[in-house]
């Protein structure tokens, strides 16, 4: 009896403890985590992704997806894709226990391309035995590899490489640049000659000025670098004038032979112009009711810097046929893009412009709030009558004129790209260098002017700091705040004449006062009219996935006749 109680006894208990053993043994969903959430890659690359697991029975079923299609069903997946974007993939693991999901971004993105330019120009004259430094400007340097080679000969593999020519003549130095996505290949045609002779030039042998206005005189020469210079007028020397520039104010009329002596060592060069000298004001233009326009202008130059818009839409070989493409488009009431800093138009109206002290025109551009471009604003009036810009340049001060961070003679030299869809290199003349980036959403080969025969251009003009920031702190949202007033493109509190947002960016207008009118040392020139305007995109900045800042102009109108 006892017997069958203890059996009793055991059993009731065995009862007890065997749901309990078979709870803790119960197997848990299984759980699939990633490295990382964002994967990058190039065109035709294998990637690996390795996930970790937990809680995997044997049966465990995978799939990777990509938009419902299966890419794998192994635990790890190797994925490549020659198309260019973002790739959503989704792996899915299932076990009786249930089922686990986990998501990766694979971004593909094109091909980086080491991209050579040389600063100075591919094409430099050295002297017999002068050791000339090369410096090339690559973009795209990571893992960057470089060989110089010279006579079929690599003579070095530095990131510099210094050329000395024993005898004169012509040598060739080619540049290779490798890195894990391809190469790129430079040549260099260094022409030796036993002396250089000093250049000076100016850019036309006759210059106007008017009695009591402070003008500006540039010789020019390659470089200005070691460089002393000496400058006449009439035959006696100006004191204190030892650069480049010759500021110079006329006290009378008549025609003034000025000489400009550009010394190097033992070495010099000379140019000489003859500058006209007129009493102020003499050729104003009257508006004349039913033949004049108030906003038809014609366009003398358009030289953009390389920016996204240029080249797009149209083809220009000449300057003239860039001024056509810019003509047709104001005429339109479609925006010419200026591209990025130091990008001009130049126009002209049929008749002067008063200075009224007030407002006297308007310039359209499409800017927003968040989004400015400011254009600096330059007047010229037609001191010689012959009807063409060439004549004194004079800034419209704004609201960042004088200010420190404000640089006037800014200087940019663009380098053509060497290949398509490349970014373009560009160097300053304080010692900084960039690059204007080539944007997948303006798919044009290059965004370097068709019209610029040379290799290099340069631009200069009054730069202002730029405000541009990334307000979403992740690269997706960027803001370009307006400046107080005195600029183009700009969404002003004060010079638009408006409270409108401009929501949609259409085109609104700025307006300004040639009462405003500054020449170099930033004092006020009294102009009574002015016939010629030309803009210039005033920032050297990029705002990312936007790229860079580019002032853009509609029309230009005289708001006089509108009083």
């Amino acid at each position: 009896m006892k017997r069958i109680k203890y059996i009793l006894s055991f059993l009731l208990l065995a009862s007890l403890i065997l749901p309990s053993c078979r709870k803790i043994e119960k197997v848990l969903p299984p759980i699939v985590r990633l490295e990382q959430a964002n994967y990058q890659t190039k065109p035709d690359r294998l990637i690996k992704i390795t996930p970790t697991f937990e809680n995997i029975e044997e049966d465990a079923v995978y799939a990777w997806r990509e938009e419902g299609k299966i890419l794998g069903t192994e635990p790890t997946l190797v994925f490549s894709s020659n198309e260019l974007g973002t790739h959503h993939l989704t792996l899915t693991v299932t076990t009786p226990s249930g089922t686990a999901k986990a998501n990766a971004k694979v971004e593909v993105v094109e091909f980086q391309l080491p991209i050579i330019s040389i600063e100075g120009g591919g094409e430099p004259i050295v002297e017999v035995g002068e050791k000339y430094e090369l410096t090339p400007i690559i973009d795209n340097k990571e893992g960057l590899k470089l060989t110089w080679i010279r006579d079929n000969q690599v003579v070095s593999e530095d990131m510099t490489y210094t050329f000395t020519g024993a005898k004169a003549g012509v040598s060739f130095v080619t540049l290779k640049a490798v890195n894990e996505d391809g190469e790129d290949e430079y040549l260099i045609r260094l022409t030796v000659v036993n002396e250089i002779p000093v250049e000076v030039s100016f850019d036309s042998d006759i210059r106007a000025a008017t009695v009591g206005r402070t003008i500006r005189i540039p010789a020019n020469v390659p470089s200005s670098k070691n460089m002393t210079f000496e400058w006449y007028v009439d035959g006696k020397k100006v004191e204190g004038e030892q650069g480049s520039i010759l500021t110079y104010e006329a006290t009378k009329t008549g025609n003034h032979q000025v000489k400009v002596i550009g010394k190097k060592g033992d070495k010099k060069g000379e140019a000489s112009l003859t500058l006209q000298v007129l009493e102020p004001n003499q050729y104003y233009r009257p508006f004349v009711e039913g033949t004049s326009k108030r906003d038809v202008v014609k366009v003398f130059e358009f030289l953009p810097a390389p920016g996204q818009f240029v080249n797009e839409g149209y083809i220009a070989h000449t300057m003239e046929e860039a001024c056509q493409y810019a003509q047709s488009r104001i005429e339109s009431n479609a925006y010419v893009s200026l591209g990025g800093f130091g990008g001009y138009i130049i126009v002209g109206f049929d008749h002067s412009i008063k200075n009224t002290g007030d407002y006297d025109f308007a310039i359209m551009g499409n800017s927003f709030k968040g989004s400015s471009e400011p254009g600096i604003v330059w007047v010229m009036q037609d001191e010689n009558g012959d009807g063409l810009p060439n004549d004194t340049w004079y800034e419209l001060k704004g609201s960042e004129t004088g200010k420190p961070e404000t640089i006037q003679d800014y200087e940019i030299t663009y380098y053509r790209p060497t290949q398509k869809k490349a970014n373009t290199m560009w160097t300053d003349n304080r010692g900084n260098r960039g690059e204007v980036d080539w944007l997948g959403f303006h798919q044009q080969d290059f965004y370097y002017p068709l019209w610029v025969k040379n290799d290099t251009y340069m631009l200069r003009g009054t730069c202002l700091a730029s405000q541009t920031f990334d307000q979403s702190g992740q690269g997706t949202y960027w803001v370009n705040p307006e400046f107080d007033w005195g600029y183009a493109d700009n969404f002003s509190p004060i010079d638009r004449l408006t409270d409108d947002d401009n929501y949609y960016a259409a085109p609104n207008a700025n307006h300004f006062k040639i009462s405003y009118a500054i020449d170099h040392k930033m004092q006020p020139v009294n102009l009574k009219y002015i016939d010629f305007v030309k803009v210039q995109t005033g920032l050297n900045t990029k705002a990312g996935w936007l790229g860079e800042n580019s002032t853009e102009v509609f029309k230009f109108i005289d708001i006089y006749k509108e009083k």
